[in-house]
């Protein structure tokens, strides 16, 4: 790395490939990154993490076709462009950023396959001013039909359905007194702790992540559940 510019040599270290064309993985989390460089040639990359750097712009982003995962938290991001011409990202943190509006967010809409977008980590304290709109959410939700998931909350498919009644019973508990409180429900982890590493069989580990998936969204149920129950006896309780 050369003042904050992705290079060759980086990218070989960090992944253990001697052609960078054959990069599946990159983990180039808090490196002081500022210029992202040689990082388009990454051909067949499908996972990146570039958070908790300096990055501001991502137009050199735009030859990584087969990018499924990004993680883009955590920088001086203001604009999107360069990111509508990924039509295989799925899975796309932008929390932590400098978004302004739901405008910088429509150059996006194209993107039929992603499911997963978070521009709110509360866990982390990151954001975006977007946040501060008191409709963001219904907004992001009308301009990415296809969405599953928005800043870890379910909105569509399974689980969805308790997302929405602990949120229902969170503003309720709320009106009753008058608390600014927000909810403290957990949201789904964006990814897990070791979905950066690189593996030497990528392939085989297709199939690993359906279940690993199936297990959070498993294990994240049977919490919401435990809330709810909790919540609605506190309802109960004050009424």
């Amino acid at each position: 790395m050369a003042d904050g510019t992705v290079i060759k040599s980086l990218l070989k270290s960090k992944s253990g490939e001697f052609d960078i064309e054959s990069i599946h993985t990159l983990d180039l989390k808090d490196m002081d990154l500022v210029d992202l460089g040689c990082l388009g040639e990454c051909t067949s990359l499908e996972r990146l993490d570039l958070s908790y750097n300096g990055i501001s712009k991502l137009h050199k982003l735009a030859g990584l076709e087969n990018l499924q995962y990004l993680n883009l938290s955590a920088n001086r991001i203001s604009s999107l462009e360069g990111l509508q011409v990924l039509d295989n990202l799925e899975k796309l943190n932008l929390a932590g950023n400098l978004i302004g509006g739901t405008d910088s967010l429509r150059c996006l809409t194209g993107l039929d396959k992603l499911t997963s977008l978070r521009l709110l980590d509360s866990v982390k304290g990151l954001s975006n001013p977007v946040c501060m709109n008191s409709n963001y959410e219904n907004d992001v939700c009308q301009m990415f039909p296809n969405l599953i998931s928005l800043d870890g909350e379910r909105i569509n498919g399974r689980g969805s359905d308790v997302f929405k009644l602990l949120k229902h019973i969170d503003n309720a508990i709320a009106n009753r007194s008058d608390s600014n409180t927000s909810s403290n429900y957990p949201a789904e982890p964006w990814v897990n702790e070791d979905y950066w590493q690189p593996s030497n069989k990528f392939e085989q580990t297709i199939m690993g992540d359906a279940q690993q998936q199936l297990e959070d969204l498993l294990s994240s149920c049977k919490r919401l559940s435990n809330t709810a129950d909790e919540k609605l006896q506190k309802l109960k309780e004050e009424t």
